[in-house]
């Protein structure tokens, strides 16, 4: 499927769909009342009538996220109850977004398009660009999985290539060789899973077999892979997303940008504007990546698992979180006196505490920041955990991969190497005359290297999901060790940073 920007929904004023509502229940017991009656030339006329009364009753115009703005942007300094406010919005569109223009353009009050809020379906985007477009905070997301749904050869060629006949043809015969390897994996993989069942599984157990085959076969999966997601932003959001894909070096990104903008400014233009930028940051970062990389090698490894080192770490952070405590609690840091008096402080922060609560806010004031080599197959969950600070390197044609465990223990490692090995000299081949696109034919197994900068608060949310049994085998391991790192620095304030399933047990080990 070609690139799609689909608007899936937006906000509106809730009194014109209550007003809707009503007129469509009048117009359907008018109906009710007098079709029988009616011989079939009249029925144009009715129908007439009706139209007549919906454009009389309502302004159809202001079927519009910005009238919600520009009423929310005026309560700063009209009296008028809000009500008021958006009943005037409805009736005048265009006076109200004149004054969004000149609110949030004119003064710079860019927070007042956050009140105007859409869903996009979003389909035939690339893994690769999905790495891109989520990388955007305060946006909601949710994806096509590939731990759970098999997927069929649908993949992006890249359209830069569109033009050139000999690459084209060249990537629609070499993809689906890939997808032909993923496919095989999952046969072996759900064959051994099977295998190491007693009796005959149930229909639940099937699934559970099938879906874990599947959560190691994508590994062969390239990054041209296709998928579809939901995607929930804000005007203010939406802006700064269509502005920073503008300038882009790959075009499907650069498609994408343009398809968001036209959706956008079509139904809102007030609040969806400056969509463009200049050579900001987009050259600099050209240019500093020619400087830093000049002689740069990598050596191509194949490994089992992803690994994370500490690059620093806040110092005496639980000094510091307990006296945070103790400010908000109206009190100063003196009242932290010897150290039994603290490992009760440390309990009582603790206490009452559940497994879908969070920590505190005092524990943002703990950083730590760790260098990470993991697949683009663990990348693509954490990118979801936008609240941490994500640096991430190029992918490289010569980056090493990770072979799942579960490989080797059915006999198909050869099967791995041998379609890593044909993804990368293709990979290699395209870079030669496309050095931006050839990411495109990497594939999940691909290692790239990544900095995390997490607050312990975040540390928490975290652990809760990616330490959990259910997690992804990767993503739980690169949670461990990051989890490991961090109770040897500061063992009270990761007492209770557990995976979700064992937070019971630990509850019970500090409190009984």
């Amino acid at each position: 499927m070609p690139l799609t920007v689909r608007l899936a929904g937006y906000n509106v004023d809730a009194d014109l769909l209550t007003q809707v509502i009503d007129l469509l229940g009048q117009i359907d017991r008018e109906i009710a009342g007098r079709i029988s009656s009616l011989e079939p030339s009249d029925c144009r006329v009715l129908l007439a009538e009706l139209v007549e009364k919906a454009h009389a009753g309502m302004n159809l115009e202001a079927f519009t996220p910005e009238t919600i703005a520009a009423a929310y942007a005026r309560i700063s300094r009209d009296p008028k109850q809000i009500g008021e406010l958006r009943r005037a919005a409805r009736f005048a569109v265009a006076r109200a977004r004149k004054s969004n223009d000149t609110i949030i353009f004119g003064y710079g009050h860019a927070s007042v398009a956050e009140h105007a809020c859409f869903n996009l379906d979003i389909l035939g985007l690339s893994r690769l660009a999905t790495e891109e477009l989520q990388s955007h905070r305060l946006v909601s997301f949710t994806e096509k999985s590939q731990r759970y749904i098999t997927l069929s050869a649908d993949f992006v060629i890249p359209p830069e290539l569109t033009a050139d006949s000999h690459w084209e043809k060249r990537l629609g015969e070499a993809v689906p060789r890939s997808f032909a390897a993923y496919e095989e994996a999952c046969r072996h993989l759900t064959d051994m899973y099977r295998g190491q069942q007693s009796g005959v599984p149930s229909s639940h157990a099937l699934q559970e077999i099938e879906n874990r085959a599947k959560e190691d076969a994508r590994y062969l999966l390239p990054l041209c892979c296709a998928t579809q997601m939901g995607m929930t932003v804000n005007a203010r959001n939406l802006e700064h997303i269509t502005c920073d894909l503008s300038d882009h070096p790959l075009q499907e990104l650069r498609d994408l940008g343009k398809a968001l903008r036209e959706t956008g400014a079509g139904l809102a233009p007030s609040l969806v504007k400056y969509t463009s930028r200049g050579s900001y940051p987009r050259q600099n970062r050209a240019q500093l990546k020619r400087i830093f990389t000049a002689g740069a090698t990598e050596e191509t490894q194949i490994i089992s698992r992803p690994s994370v080192r500490l690059l620093a770490s806040t110092p005496d952070a639980e000094e510091r979180v307990l006296r945070a405590l103790a400010f908000t609690s109206g009190m100063d840091g003196n009242s932290l006196s010897d150290e039994s008096s603290r490992s009760q402080m440390w309990k009582e922060v603790f206490r009452n505490i559940s497994s879908h609560d969070g920590p505190m806010r005092e524990f943002e004031l703990a950083d730590l920041t760790f260098e990470t080599e993991l697949s683009a197959s663990c990348f693509a969950q954490i990118k979801r955990h936008r609240m941490m600070t994500l640096l991430k390197q190029p992918y490289s044609v010569s980056a090493s991969a990770i072979l799942p465990r579960s490989f080797e223990e059915a006999g198909i490692s050869a099967l791995f190497r041998t379609s890593l090995d044909q993804s990368r000299q293709l990979a290699q081949a395209l870079e030669s005359q496309y050095p931006d696109l050839a990411p495109y034919l990497l594939t999940n197994a691909h290692v790239r290297k990544v900095i995390l900068h997490i607050n312990v608060r975040e540390l928490y949310h975290f652990a809760r999901l990616r330490c959990d049994g259910h997690a992804q085998w990767e993503v739980r391991d690169l949670a461990d060790q990051m989890l490991e790192i961090a109770r040897r620095e500061w063992p009270n304030l990761t007492a209770m940073a557990v995976g979700a399933d064992r937070f019971a047990e630990r509850y019970r080990e500090m409190f009984g």
